[in-house]
């Protein structure tokens, strides 16, 4: 299923430059747009019949809109291409969706590794580490014990993904020997942390621990034990939240969140006074990870008064994601608010879109409000919200707030909203307007997502 249309990013980036342009939004022509249909045809010539650039760039494309339904002609590509970088990316695209239809072809590459391209043969490695394929694991010990650097890396993330108890003796083996290099070394202690190595625990607190490491070992073993969730670790990881390094700091404060106690909660709510930017950040993520609702307080205080806006916009995730009364009150006031900076008010009607449906009405009200206002900037911030919402599908209100428009790029927004998220109770507008609206483009695009639903 598609969550992205290329040809359709352009057009509500149109959309969003049209309306913040006063005057130019009523005036602006509607484009021409593929259907569905037409777009998947030019689609399928391209894996049948394109040269390998293209092939790789509709590849990406497709990565990226995590779009499955080409994957039978992306597999045959697969099979009867002899370019290398097209099968890196065929891979590396099925890697990313997390699909096994091409494991045989995979494992038949490493098997015969000696007579394949060596880029080839790592991209294979990769993918079967991501669909974490138990079949590959044979495989790590030869390439481990030939040492090809080409292949290293590439083998220990499938170590770290597909790997158990033998492949943990295995890293833990390699690790205490010559052989691995300062990135390599990196790489393996982020793969024990995948696999849950409860023996890789004393040596990654020592690691933490120990100033004369490199930042990045630090960080890593910092991850990595958070991935371990042995409790004797949280001593070590509080030291490190006052350590020197802020990137050692805020990895510290992230590893954090995943284990229970007081100790645990006064670090990663220290790290929300911490003078380092990537600590804050670090801290307001993993007060809403570890559901701290006692930071609320403090979280309010950083999104209200950080001096700087990544830390406000993190502070006002985490309290969307912790809720309750004192935090969507907080959201509700800043979106009510006409003095807040305008960036802010639209993010806290995205998340209260998202989080919190009690405030539906309060939403309704001040999208309803803002249509007619004179800030047309704020309206398509709003509508951009709404647009770009891709796990909000109760908000059919908000949406048809927005059909109401006189100007066919907003009405736009409200038909991809529905596009993302194919609500029920939306799938009859949807037809009237694919039959009614009176901008053809937005009647064909409305037909075009009435047809995705199932």
């Amino acid at each position: 299923m598609r969550n992205g249309n290329p040809g359709l990013a352009i057009i509500i980036v149109v959309f969003f430059f049209a309306l913040e342009c006063p005057g130019s939004a009523q005036t602006t022509a509607a484009p021409a747009i593929q259907t569905e249909a037409e777009l998947s045809a030019k689609r399928r010539d391209i894996l049948r019949f394109g040269m390998d650039p293209e092939i790789v760039e509709l590849l990406k494309t497709l990565d990226g809109e995590k779009e499955t339904a080409f994957n039978p002609d992306i597999l045959e590509l697969f099979r009867v291409s002899r370019n290398a970088k097209t099968r890196s990316a065929v891979l590396a695209l099925f890697g990313d969706l997390e699909i096994d239809i091409a494991e045989k072809e995979a494992l038949d590459l490493v098997a015969n590794r000696d007579r394949q391209d060596s880029g080839l043969v790592a991209a294979a490695l990769l993918y079967l580490g991501r669909i974490k394929s138990k079949q590959a694991l044979p495989f790590a010990a030869a390439i481990i014990k030939d040492d090809d650097k080409k292949l290293l890396p590439s083998v220990i993330k499938l170590l770290g993904r597909a790997g158990g108890a033998q492949e943990e003796e295995l890293l833990l083996s390699w690790l205490s020997g010559d052989a691995p290099s300062e990135d390599l070394r990196q790489s393996a202690i982020q793969a024990l942390g995948d696999i849950g190595s409860g023996k890789a625990a004393d040596k990654l607190m020592k690691l933490v621990e120990d100033s004369a490491q490199s930042k990045a070992t630090r960080m890593y073993a910092c991850e990595a034990l958070g991935k371990i969730h042995d409790v004797r670790a949280v001593p070590s990881l509080v030291v490190a939240t006052n350590g020197e390094d802020p990137n050692v700091r805020a990895s510290a404060v992230a590893a954090l969140a995943v284990f229970p106690g007081e100790e645990v909660s006064n670090a990663v709510m220290g790290g929300l006074r911490d003078s380092s930017v990537l600590v804050r950040i670090a801290a307001c993520k993993a007060c809403a990870k570890a559901g701290l609702a006692k930071s609320v307080p403090a979280l309010v205080y950083r999104a209200s008064n950080d001096p700087e806006k990544s830390v406000k916009n993190e502070a006002f995730k985490a309290l969307a994601e912790l809720g309750g009364q004192d935090a969507f009150g907080f959201l509700r006031k800043c979106l009510e608010d006409p003095k807040a900076e305008s960036i802010l008010r639209s993010l806290a009607f995205g998340l209260l879109m998202r989080k919190d449906l009690s405030s539906l009405d309060l939403l309704k009200a001040r999208l309803a409000a803002e249509s007619k206002g004179k800030d047309k900037a704020f309206y398509t911030a709003l509508a951009r919200e709404i647009s770009n919402a891709q796990d909000a599908p109760s908000i059919s209100p908000l949406a048809r707030i927005l059909m109401a428009d006189g100007d066919y790029l907003i009405r736009i927004a409200a038909v991809e909203w529905a596009r993302k998220n194919k609500p029920a109770d939306f799938r009859d507008d949807l037809k009237m307007i694919a039959e009614t609206d009176a901008s053809e483009y937005v009647r064909k695009r409305a037909a075009d997502v009435v047809t995705l639903y199932r």
